[in-house]
Formats: structure tokens, sequence, C-alpha cells
């Protein structure tokens, strides 16, 4: 996602396919954070990592490729393909390795650090040594390759830099005893020492063959999971002033009687869409009803009339919520005080949820008032125009 050795366009000549700037910037500007410009112009490694690190380094790599567009379209279209055949020509005769470059190798190290903790943090791996051993190290060296492509150099034993990765791991974790917080120095160094000193000029161009697509999606779903993995362990949600992890949040939420009576509901609804149609079944749809209170319970908890105003509403129960809040009494009333709030918000919680689901009938309503009107305008302008017909042709006959 960074400067890279772009196709040379060879390719590109022989299908006599050109390539767009504006349909490359328009790629950008809409799949840009998914790498869609680099697809289009045929990047597909380039596409990869900016998918896997989340719109390339977390928008960096985006930066760079809004300015370098152009160019990324000129060598797609081989505007310079023979000048670059004979430059790669003239630097292999002279060098018969790639000569070592900072920039790739800064390169490689942030993105083989990142791939390594988005495992170490997504995955629960304290209580498996060998699971550490085995994921850790795939996931930096595949950073490292990864990155290497892009720049148009490779391993000549991809199984060996992933060992030399294993090994360093080993070595610095299980021998040494360093902590295994450190993220840059363990797997990602022997990764990229391997890959130094077996780099080799990589196959020319971007595109990847058939046979590696299927490989290479499997991957890119694989972090996507990580990625999701990660929030899902270590996100936290705010719940009246207290820190709760996500995962206790979602495992409580699919076990709640509320989950449960709407997937009841739910399923109450796909039976009677194919039973009286789509349009009054959603109007008998009512997910938020709450059998505990109903709605004229919670209009006198909260001393108001039904037809307030929602802004007024709000302002009352702001009003209760601060007199009533548990912090507010001490500890001798502050259960009675909380069971008291508790209450109170689930009336204020009634009202609005029901407010909602009748403006959305209402509005469904509307719609289907608007479409019955429409079918009567077409059903009269129809036999309308079937009179004037009509007419035409006694008129013809006679």
């Amino acid at each position: 996602a960074v400067v890279s050795t772009q196709s040379t366009g060879e390719e590109c000549v022989e299908n006599k396919k050109q390539y767009s700037l504006c349909k490359a910037y328009f790629w950008f500007i809409f799949t840009g954070f998914v790498g869609g410009h680099h697809m289009y112009l045929g990047q597909d490694y380039q596409a990869v990592m900016t998918i896997t690190t989340v719109a390339g380094l977390y928008g960096l790599g985006l930066i760079v490729d809004f300015f370098s567009l152009p160019s990324y379209v000129d060598n797609a279209n081989g505007k310079h393909a023979e000048y670059q055949r004979e430059l790669r020509e003239l630097t292999r005769k002279h060098f018969p390795k790639p000569r070592v470059n900072l920039v790739m190798l800064g390169l490689q190290l942030i993105v083989a650090a990142k791939f390594r903790l988005l495992v170490h943090l997504a995955i629960p791996l304290e209580g498996s040594t060998l699971l550490r051993i085995a994921l850790l190290p795939l996931a930096t060296t595949a950073g490292v390759l990864l990155v290497g492509r892009i720049y148009g150099v490779r391993t000549s034993s991809p199984l060996l830099t992933l060992l030399s990765s294993v090994l360093s791991y080993t070595l610095l974790h299980l021998v040494l005893g360093v902590p295994n917080n450190v993220v840059p120095v363990d797997s990602t160094c022997g990764a990229l020492l391997a890959f130094t000193f077996l780099r080799r000029y990589g196959n020319e161009g971007q595109r990847i063959g058939r046979a590696r697509k299927r490989v290479f999606v499997g991957c890119v779903v694989a972090v996507v999971l990580l990625q999701g993995g990660y929030y899902y362990n270590n996100a936290t949600v705010t719940i009246e002033g207290m820190q709760v992890p996500l995962r206790d949040v979602v495992v409580e939420f699919f076990d709640s009687p509320a989950w449960v009576d709407t997937k009841l509901k739910l399923a109450q609804f796909y039976d009677e869409v194919w039973e009286i149609g789509f349009i009054p079944a959603l109007s008998r749809l009512n997910l938020f009803a709450d059998e505990a209170m109903s709605e004229e319970v919670a209009y006198e908890l909260l001393g108001v009339p039904a037809n307030i105003t929602s802004t007024a509403l709000k302002k009352r129960f702001r009003k209760l919520s601060l007199e009533y809040h548990p912090d507010k009494h001490p500890p001798e009333t502050r259960e009675s005080a909380n069971a008291k709030f508790m209450e109170l918000k689930t009336a204020y919680d009634v009202i609005m949820k029901m407010r909602s689901y009748r403006t959305k009938i209402e509005s469904v309503k509307v719609l289907k008032e608007m479409s019955d009107r429409l079918n009567r305008f077409e059903e009269r302008y129809k036999k309308k125009k079937e009179g004037q017909e009509g007419s035409a042709g006694e008129k013809t006959e006679l």
C-alpha cells in the first residue's frame, strides 16, 4: 500500500486493455479502504495488504495512493514498459540479489508486527504454548512475505523463513524468558533475517495467479475474522458508568429473555408474511411490546399525561432520574432508590419505543394508501384508454 514495484504493463499491452485514471480515482474514492483501486489496476498484492491492514496501515497507504495513482495507471498501461524491462535486465546483471531496501524492511517490520499483535489479541493463547509457537510466527512470516511481493522481492524458501521465525520466538520467550508483550523483537526478527539472506528477485507483475487466489481470499477472510475477534475480546462498553467487556454483553444479550421473545416474534412475522402479505404482517409486528409494563402504567409512573410531547417527556424523565439516582442517596436508602430508578427508566423506554412503533405504522399506512391511489389511477386510465380505442374502432367501421 506504499511505494512499490508496479506491474510492467506487458500483460496489459498484450491484452490491449487500457486503464482510465478517472475510473481509478472513482474506485479509490468509493472502495479505496478495501483496495478497490488496486484490484482495478491489477495490483492484487497491494489490495490484499490494504484490506488486511485496515485501509493500508490505518489510512497511511491511502494518502500515498492518492498522489501515486497517475503513476500506477501509467505502469498498468505499459507506458514505460520497454524502459522498465531494460532497467530490470541491467539491475539483475549487475546485482545478482535485490539490493537491501530500508523502506521495505521498515514496512515489513510494521506489517509483521501488526499481524502478530492482531493474532495475539484476537485469540486467547495464554494456555497453549504450542498454539502460540504455531500461529504467531506464521502471522509475522505472512506479513514479511506480503510486503516483499509488493516490492518485487521474494524468498528462495518460505519454509526456512517460517522456521527461522519459530526459532527466534522460541529462543526469546521459552529460553531467555522475554515477556510475550514485546511485539517487534521476537518472531518478526527471525523472519526478517531469513528473508534478507534468502531474498531473490520475484516474478514481474502484481496479479495473483488463479491457483493462489483462493488461498489469498482465505487469508483475507481470516484477517477480517481476527479483527472482529480482537474487538470482541478487548472492547468494552460503558453501562451505567461501569466498563463491561463486550464479550460479556454479547453473551448476556443472546441469553436474555428479550432476545428469545424477539426471535419468536420474527418467526411469527415470517409465517404471517406468507399468509396475509408483507404490509398487513408488518402492521401487526411489534418488537417492542413489554408485557411487564403497559403504556398506561408507564405514564402513571412518570406522572405525565398521554398527550405530552417527547421533549417535555424527556425533561420529566431527567428530573426524576436525578431525583432517584442511587448515587444521590445514602447507603441505607440506596437499594430502594435504585429499584425506583430502574422502574422509571423502563417506563420511559416503553413509552418511547411505543411512540416509535406507532410512527412506523403510520408510515406504512401512508405508503399503502399512496399505493392504493396509484392502483386506482392506473385502473381508471386503462378503462379510459380502452374506451377511446373502442370509440375509434366504431368510427372506423362506420
